[in-house]
């Protein structure tokens, strides 16, 4: 009887070791503010553009369908985006149109 009581608490004890060092090893979250997530959707845009319309550099005919499909895909992505607002979508989609 007597050992079963100490094999018990002995293992309560450990268990709640455990959890405080679980609970207490929480490291800081490194949380992305609203503008740097919005910068990095919109350089990972122009990143995909660039690698697709690199590929077709010497016929424009297929770029240019290439990259009219592309921002039409970019612009219904980032509509269903909550970072951004139509204006923001429309001046996205102007710049990523500038890309060559």
């Amino acid at each position: 009887m007597d050992n079963t009581i100490i094999f018990v608490l002995i293992a309560i004890i450990i268990l709640i070791v455990v959890i405080i060092k679980t609970f207490s090893k929480k490291q800081p979250v490194d949380v992305k503010t609203k503008n740097q997530k919005k910068a990095e959707i919109v350089d990972a845009y122009k990143m995909e553009l660039r690698e697709v319309l690199g590929v077709l550099q010497n016929d424009k005919q297929a770029k240019l369908n290439k990259k009219k499909e592309l921002l039409k895909k970019f612009s219904n992505e980032l509509s269903k985006n909550i970072f951004f607002d139509n204006d923001e979508i429309r001046g996205i989609i102007l710049e990523l149109s500038k890309e060559s």
